[in-house]
């Protein structure tokens, strides 16, 4: 594998072969983490020493750094990912040859999970990348700066995809249970403000409610394509398809029709906020 990418709000962690020695150790690269993040890494960080992967933890002032680590990326990989990405209702997919997908779900550092992780990180892959299901329910979508897409998600899409990405900020995908389409656009393009939310259903011809504005806009919708592909009920349920036109709604695994809807009140009320003082 190349690359594994957990994506960040200002940045990412990732974790590849190492130059010298691929096959024995990698390189944990952290770019521009917030405060909770450098919390979390100093934490994962003390796991590796534990292992006697690291020779001391990395300090708390953290911020754009490369790490050696003593052991092989299908090792380290799980742990950081396990770890700094904490569930419920977290995945990490693998993108195999041929385009082809799997995932595990997962939710904390767990032998299981580990265990799990491992099997999915030594097969051959292009990339691999650790994300969390967005939040049912969502603000208003509105317009502001579009930033040039990451590599975590371009890591994952087709050259259709990417195509559209690159010319107008959105994707489709389809749903692996029901094989609907799903329009899926960056938050502050044109598409997602006229609808007002990032996520439309070309089948049914209406709105999924859902998002995660705590993430940088490409790892929002990394994480909505790799769910609607491979876990498909986290997002389309009665929580999430609130107009008349879904033939198909799935049952909440994660609470029932108000799941969200505070989230989202908080959340717009920080844009709101973010708007005025910047003269929005």
């Amino acid at each position: 594998m190349k690359v594994w990418y957990i994506p960040t709000w200002n940045g990412d962690v990732r974790i590849e072969p190492a130059a010298d020695d691929p096959k024995n150790k990698c390189t944990l690269a952290v770019f521009h983490p917030t405060a909770d993040e450098r919390e979390a890494l100093t934490a994962i960080s003390t796991l590796l020493v534990e292992r006697k992967w690291l020779a001391e933890p990395v300090a708390a002032e953290i911020v754009d750094q490369r790490f050696t680590i003593d052991a092989p990326m299908e090792d380290v990989g799980p742990l950081v990912a396990a770890a700094l990405r904490k569930g419920p209702a977290v995945i990490s997919a693998l993108h195999l040859r041929g385009g082809r997908v799997e995932v595990v779900e997962h939710s904390g550092v767990t032998p299981a999970t580990e265990e799990e992780l491992k099997k999915l990180a030594k097969k051959p892959a292009k990339a691999a990348a650790t994300v969390r299901r967005p939040t049912p329910s969502c603000p208003e979508c509105f317009v502001e700066g579009i930033p040039p897409a990451t590599e975590a998600l371009l890591a994952f899409l087709t050259p259709e995809q990417h195509a559209t990405w690159a010319d107008e900020r959105y994707l489709i995908c389809r749903g692996g249970l029901t094989g609907h389409r799903y329009i899926l656009a960056h938050r502050s393009s044109e598409i997602a403000t006229k609808n007002g939310r990032i996520c439309f259903d070309a089948d049914d011809r209406d709105i999924l409610h859902f998002h995660d504005q705590a993430v940088p806009p490409e790892e929002e919708i990394l994480a909505s394509m790799l769910i609607l592909q491979h876990r498909e009920p986290w997002l389309r349920n009665e929580a999430t398809c609130l107009g008349l036109r879904f033939h198909r709604v799935f049952k909440n695994p994660f609470g029932d029709h108000m799941d969200g809807v505070l989230a989202a009140s908080l959340t717009k009320m920080v844009g709101i906020v973010a708007q005025a003082l910047h003269g929005g």
